[in-house]
Order: C-alpha cells, then sequence, then structure tokens
C-alpha cells in the first residue's frame, strides 16, 4: 500500500491542568562566620553540579503534517515542569508521518541517541516490528522504580506490549475500543423524512432501503469506500455479513495489520479471514448494491476518504471505524452534521492497544530520565494539555470545561495543534470544543464497560513467515479493491482465494496458530 495511502488510513483510523512543583531538596547553609568566599565558591561549585546532573532526552514524536511552528515553544513549557520536578531536560523532536518509519529506522541503525519513542501502526515503526528486532529495552525495572504511577494507571493494559514476560512499551492511556459506525449526511436525510429511521436503524436491509430512497432523489452516492483500499464494509476486526446489526460482532486480528487473520474464541482457531464464508457473505452484499447503482463506482480505485466524498458531495454516506463521539469528529470531517448508527460493538485488543506505545529504544543514553518523563506523560494533566493543545492562552483556553481557539486565532495559523490520542493519558486532556465538558469521563467510561479480548497480550513473532507474508499481500492488493467495492463480481473470488494458498497464506496461519496454542498454555 502506498505510504500517502497508509497514512491517510491512519488518520482516519485516527479521527477523535494542574502543575505540581516538586525542586530536589537541598543542603542547609552551614552556620558560623569567616569563611564568606570559602562558602561562595562552595555554592557556586554545588550549583555547577546540580546543573551538570540534569539529565537531558531526545523524545521522538509523529507529526500529523509538518512539525508545528510552536513546537520550541512548547518544549520549553515543558521543561519548565521537568526540570524542577524529575532533573530532566527534554528535547522534542517532531517528524512528519510520511516519513516517520523511515527516519526512525534510520536513527536505530545509525545508534543515534533516542531516549524516548512513540510507535506507531506503521510497520517500520510499530511495537511489534521493533520488539522482533530487538530494538527496545525492556521497562520493568525501570517503571516499577521510577513510574509506578504510571503503572498504576494503565494496570493490565500493559500486558499488550509485554513479550517473553517482558514490558517493552507502555500503551497510551486514551480510549481503546472503537466501533463500526455508518455516517450519514442529516441534512439529506431531514429532506426525505427518514432522520429519526436513521437514527434507530438496526439492519442492513433497514439501510438499503435509505439508501435506496437516497439514490432515486439525489445525484449522488449512497455509500463508498471507507479508506483509500476499496472498503465499503469490510473493515479489519468486524464482521458484518449478518443482516441485523445486532447479531454482528467483533473480531481479534492477533495483532495482524495485513487483514489476513481471524480467530474463533470459541475453539481458539485461526484462520484465514478471506476464505471464510463470512467473508464471502460480505462481499456478496456489496456486490449486490453495487449492481443496484448504491455505491460509488470509483469506490475501488480512489484514494480519497469516506470523509472527503461526503464532504464533496459525492456520497451520501461511509461506514467507519470510531471512537465514542464520532458524530461530533465526523462533522468537523465532513462539513455536515451527521447520524451514526452503530453497527458493531468493538472490543479491546492487543493491537487496539499497541497502535499508539511509548518505547525506550536500545540507542537510549538516559532510560531512567527517560522512564521518569513517561510517568509524568500519563499523570501529569499539564504535559498532556502542552503537547495536545499547546501554550494556553496563546495556541487555546478553556471555555466551560472545554479547549477551543483563542480569539483571532484558527487552525490556519495556530502555532501548534497536534491531537490528544497521542499522548500518555488523552483522559487528562482537555475535549476540544465540540463535545460537553464530561465527554472524558463518559468516553472512559465507555472503554471500562467494553469487552476486552481474551488474546490480550499475544504477540506473533513473525520473522519466520516474513516472505510469506509478503507475497500473500502482493495478492490481497491485487484483488481486495475490486472483490470489496463490489466492483468486482463473486466470479473472481476463487481464483483470489488460491492464490493467495500458492502464495503461502496456510502457512502463515499454522504459525499464529502454534504462537498462539503455546501462549494460551501458559496463561
Amino acid at each position: 500500500m502506498k505510504m500517502k495511502r497508509l497514512w491517510a488510513l491512519l488518520l482516519v483510523v485516527c479521527l477523535g491542568a494542574t502543575m505540581a512543583s516538586g525542586c530536589g531538596k537541598s543542603e542547609p547553609a552551614a552556620s558560623g562566620t569567616g569563611a564568606g568566599d570559602d562558602k561562595q565558591a562552595v555554592a557556586e561549585g554545588t550549583q555547577g553540579a546540580k546543573k551538570e546532573e540534569i539529565a537531558e532526552i531526545n523524545v521522538v514524536i509523529i507529526s500529523l503534517g509538518p512539525a508545528p511552528a510552536g513546537a520550541k515553544d512548547v518544549e520549553n513549557a515543558v521543561n519548565e515542569i521537568t526540570e524542577p520536578k524529575i532533573n530532566t531536560h527534554v528535547n522534542l523532536e517532531f517528524i512528519d508521518g510520511g516519513t516517520y518509519a523511515d527516519k526512525v529506522s534510520l536513527k536505530m541503525i545509525s545508534n543515534e541517541k533516542m531516549d524516548l519513542l512513540l510507535t506507531m501502526p506503521i510497520q517500520a515503526a510499530g511495537f511489534s516490528s521493533l520488539v522482533a528486532q530487538n530494538q527496545l529495552l525492556p521497562l520493568d525495572d525501570l517503571l516499577t522504580e521510577y513510574a509506578p504511577e504510571l503503572l498504576e494507571t494503565v494496570g493490565d493494559f500493559v500486558k499488550a506490549t509485554s513479550y517473553n514476560g517482558h514490558i517493552y512499551a507502555v500503551p497510551n492511556y486514551r480510549v481503546l475500543n472503537s466501533n463500526s459506525y455508518l455516517i450519514m449526511r442529516k441534512d439529506i436525510l431531514d429532506n426525505l423524512g427518514l432522520t429519526e429511521k436513521a437514527k434507530n436503524l438496526s439492519s442492513w436491509s433497514e439501510y438499503e432501503e435509505i439508501i435506496d430512497a437516497v439514490c432515486k432523489n439525489y445525484d449522488i452516492a449512497g455509500i463508498s469506500q471507507t479508506d483509500g483500499d476499496g472498503t465499503i464494509i469490510t473493515e479489519q476486526g468486524n464482521w458484518t455479513d449478518k443482516d441485523v446489526f445486532a447479531e454482528n460482532e467483533a473480531y481479534d486480528t492477533l495483532g495482524d495489520t495485513y487483514k489476513i487473520i481471524a480467530v474463533d474464541p470459541d475453539t481458539n482457531t485461526v484462520f484465514n479471514y478471506f476464505a471464510s464464508e463470512r467473508y464471502r457473505a460480505m462481499l456478496e452484499r456489496v456486490n449486490s448494491w453495487y449492481q443496484k447503482g448504491y455505491v460509488y463506482k470509483d469506490s475501488a480505485t480512489s484514494e480519497e476518504q469516506g470523509d472527503t466524498l461526503i464532504k464533496n458531495n459525492v456520497t451520501f454516506s461511509t461506514c467507519v471505524n470510531s471512537e465514542i463521539g464520532v458524530e461530533i469528529s465526523r462533522k468537523s470531517s465532513t462539513g455536515y452534521d451527521v447520524v451514526c448508527p452503530e453497527v458493531v460493538k468493538g472490543i479491546i485488543t492487543t493491537g487496539s492497544c499497541t497502535k499508539f506505545t511509548w518505547a525506550v529504544p536500545v540507542t537510549a543514553t538516559e532510560p531512567e530520565a527517560a522512564a521518569k518523563f513517561m510517568n509524568l506523560l500519563f499523570t501529569d494533566a499539564d504535559i498532556n494539555n502542552l503537547l495536545a493543545w499547546g501554550i494556553e492562552g496563546k495556541d487555546y483556553i478553556v471555555k466551560d470545561g472545554v479547549a477551543t481557539y483563542p480569539e483571532g486565532v484558527d487552525a490556519s495559523n495556530v502555532s501548534y495543534h497536534t491531537a490528544d490520542f497521542l499522548y500518555g493519558n488523552q483522559f487528562l486532556i482537555y475535549p476540544w470544543e465540540g463535545v460537553a465538558s464530561n465527554f472524558r469521563e463518559v468516553a472512559k467510561a465507555d472503554m471500562e464497560a467494553a469487552e476486552t479480548s481474551k488474546y490480550l497480550g499475544f504477540s506473533c513473532d513473525t520473522t519466520n513467515i516474513t516472505n510469506e507474508i509478503t507475497a500473500v499481500y502482493n495478492v490481497i492488493q491485487e484483488y481486495k479493491s475490486g472483490l470489496e467495492s463490489g466492483s468486482v463480481g463473486l466470479e473472481r473470488y476463487d481464483e483470489f482465494i488460491s492464490k493467495m494458498e500458492a502464495a503461502g497464506v496456510d502457512k502463515v496461519v499454522a504459525e499464529y496458530q502454534k504462537q498462539l496454542d503455546a501462549w494460551l498454555a501458559q496463561q
């Protein structure tokens, strides 16, 4: 998949205080007289020693676009907290998402100092890949000594970032469960008198009645792909083959990012997702929609996101994976009020936990200081709001419990504005305008109520099947967009499966099964 397309997926997949001080205790001055010069020399020497004792760490972070213009101001503000509190100076290095994986790899190869790294769901900069290549330090002792509050905050989610009995990263404490939603333009629904029906939608049959009415009354597609890869309703991690939404469910991909792997939780059987009857049933539904003219005709080839196509009046709806608050986030990205009925309720998996993690690379020279800073990333509201929204009063203000731009500032001229899901503790960050002030509490409660996969903590070492995965993925890229957009008939399906088998998909499945069985035996 092209990097542009993959990064766009991440952005989609990816659509969303009180500063404490603790200076080190200094020794009391010596009593007595007649030693003024000596005392001054000792004091100056002590001050110099303290300055030398300040650890300096390099923190590598992804930027959702060019590095923010106000990054240095934010770095300075962060250091106003970290230097007195943990005796650490922090250098923030923002790297554009399109080059993040390549630059992280180069830093590793050149043994460049990186004390703390944000891992991303991009192969070369992903948690699983970095662990498999022995590029991360074990954190057990470091976190126990320097970040006990972090461990208490994250809890069992560190199982997802543990390998061979050791913790190698810490997942961001954020909304870890995403659900599948239909995103439909409310203005069109209002005009057709279908808004209440859409809000209470409970089946694909009812949805088909809506898009049929839309296509008959508007010169617009009923539904388009959600990503730049032809996906209509076959998003990874969700079964959407049943007509009644309540009968559909999420599944665990076991950390696979190529859409190959699925597992039956009742039997612990790993299988090829594409070869399943349920996958074929989803293709049949989409193909029938395509034949009826409901699907955007260029879904197989367009690299546009579904949100963009809605915004550009190309399509009425799209199906997405999103977190709670989807109506607000999609209004922002589409430019329309939207109605968003839930299709599948998601689960918390190893894959959802390892999307964004904080790790200490083997190239770190100050791992202890990095662990101390990690502790602040997960417990300090000021640090989190600085990294997400910038300088309060300059880049954002807080109004009625939510963050917004100051007067005269907007997205086009703000000097610093990133994303709340990238940093340690999303629940410490002010929600952005458009949601209620208690949005974080509601989102946290929703996550805590979500089902957690029984396989949380399992990670497959794919070293022995790298060639097969590459070969299978090439086959997937040849057939997936056409089949999943409905533009290619089911007569190509058997050919697709045969080519996957010839490429070695059975070996991939067998390796996952072998490692899962071994992992289950140790639980």
